[in-house]
C-alpha cells in the first residue's frame, strides 16, 4: 500500500502526460543532441579564448542550482587533470584566498541569479580573473561594463535544469582554453552523448512499465523517501539526481557520499524502525571508484537491506567517466519526471522557489 495515500497515475497511458503541457519530456529525450551542439558550438564554433595575463593558482566556479551542477560535473571530469585545486562555490561568500590568481568562473544561465551576481561582484573588486557564462541578463551588462569576458548563450531552455546540454561544454571549454592538457575533454562530451542516445531505448515513454527501469523506479521512490547514495566520483549524480526529484517531482529527496555515510547515516539505515522502513536506498556506483568504497558500496548495502523499503542499484554505461555520469543523470532526469507526471504535477513548475524571489527582489 502506498503510504502516501496518493494516486500513482498509469504511466503507460497517454492521459497521464497531459501535466506536462510545456514539453518537459521532449527536451529530456533530446538530451543528446543539446549535448552534442553544445559542444559544437564552444569547441567549435565559438569557441573561448580567455587570457588570463597571470598565474592561476586556483579555480573557482560560482553558481547556483541548475546552472552550478555544471560546476560539479566539470570538477568530476577535469578535477584531477588540472594542475590547480578547483572548488564549486553555492552561495553568496566567497572564499578569502580569492585574487588576482584566481579563474573565478561564474556561472547563471538566466545571469540575474543573486548570488552569481554577488560572487561576480566580489571577485571584481579583489581582482580575479572573472569569465561569465550566461545567456544575458545582469551577468551580461556587468560583463560588458568591466570588459570581462562572457560566453553566451543563445539557447533557449525552459528552465536553467536543463540547460545541462549547454552548460556543461561551455564550463569545460573555458577551463580547456586556460590549461593544458585537457585535450581529452572534447572527445569525452561527443562520447557522452552517444551514450545519452543509447539510453533513450530504455527509458522512452513509448516503453512499457515493466521494461521501463526509470518508470519502475519512480514507482518505487513513490512509496519511500529515497537516498542516493555516491561515492566522490559520483556525487555531482546524486546530488542532481536528488535536486531533480526535489525540482520535477516536488518530492524529498537526499544525497550521501561514500565515505562519509559509513561514519554517521549508515547507523541510522542499519536499524529497524518505522522511518527506515519508508526509506529506500539507490547506490551510484562506478568501475573507477576506490577499491575501498566499492567494498563499503557492497557492506552498506548488505546492512540495510533488511530495514529499508528498497535497495537498488544504478551504474553508467560509457567508455568514459563523462559518459557513464551522464547515462546516471539520463536515469535521475527520466525517473524525477515520471514520478512527476504519475503524481499529476508539471514538471517544470517551481512555485516556492518562484515565491521566495519574489519575497527577496521586495528585499532589494
Amino acid at each position: 500500500m502506498n503510504w502516501m495515500l496518493e494516486n500513482f497515475e498509469d504511466l503507460d497511458s497517454p492521459s497521464t502526460y497531459a501535466v506536462d503541457p510545456s514539453g518537459v519530456y521532449d527536451w529530456l529525450e533530446r538530451m543528446d543532441s543539446l549535448l552534442e551542439d553544445g559542444r559544437k558550438q564552444f569547441f567549435e564554433r565559438d569557441r573561448p579564448v580567455i587570457n588570463t595575463g597571470s598565474e592561476i593558482r586556483e579555480v573557482i566556479i560560482a553558481g547556483m542550482g541548475g546552472s552550478a551542477i555544471s560546476g560539479d560535473m566539470a570538477y568530476a571530469v577535469v578535477a584531477w587533470s588540472l594542475p590547480v585545486p578547483l572548488r564549486v562555490i553555492r552561495g553568496y561568500l566567497l572564499p578569502a584566498s580569492i585574487g588576482p590568481n584566481t579563474l573565478l568562473i561564474v556561472v547563471s544561465y538566466s545571469g540575474n541569479t543573486e548570488e552569481a551576481v554577488w560572487a561576480f561582484t566580489q571577485g571584481h573588486n579583489r581582482g580575479a580573473k572573472i569569465v561569465a557564462i550566461s545567456t544575458g541578463g545582469a551577468l551580461e551588462d556587468l560583463s560588458n561594463r568591466y570588459s570581462i569576458p562572457i560566453v553566451k548563450m543563445n539557447c533557449n531552455y525552459p528552465a536553467p535544469r536543463l540547460a545541462l546540454g549547454h552548460l556543461l561544454p561551455a564550463v569545460l571549454a573555458v577551463l580547456d582554453s586556460v590549461f593544458d592538457g585537457l585535450e581529452f575533454v572534447n572527445d569525452a562530451i561527443s562520447d557522452a552523448s552517444q551514450a545519452l542516445k543509447r539510453g533513450l531505448n530504455r527509458y522512452s515513454r513509448d516503453l512499457p512499465f515493466d521494461k521501463n527501469f526509470a518508470k519502475k523506479l519512480a514507482y518505487d521512490m513513490h512509496n519511500a523517501w529515497p537516498v542516493i547514495v555516491a561515492s566522490e566520483i559520483t556525487r555531482p549524480v546524486a546530488m542532481r539526481f536528488a535536486a531533480q526529484l526535489n525540482e520535477n517531482s516536488k518530492w524529498p529527496a537526499h544525497a550521501s557520499i561514500l565515505p562519509e555515510m559509513n561514519h554517521n547515516e549508515i547507523v541510522a539505515y542499519a536499524q529497524e524502525g518505522p522511518a527506515t522502513k519508508k526509506t529506500g536506498v539507490l547506490f551510484l556506483k562506478d568501475k573507477d571508484d576506490h577499491p575501498r568504497v566499492q567494498f563499503r558500496q557492497d557492506f552498506t548495502a548488505d546492512m540495510v537491506e533488511k530495514n529499508v523499503a528498497w535497495v537498488h542499484t544504478l551504474k553508467g554505461e560509457g567508455k568514459n567517466l563523462l559518459s557513464r555520469l551522464m547515462s546516471m543523470l539520463q536515469t535521475a532526469d527520466f525517473t524525477s519526471y515520471y514520478l512527476a507526471v504519475a503524481r499529476g504535477l508539471d514538471p517544470l513548475t517551481i512555485h516556492a522557489i518562484d515565491t521566495l524571489k519574489e519575497r527577496l527582489g521586495k528585499l532589494a
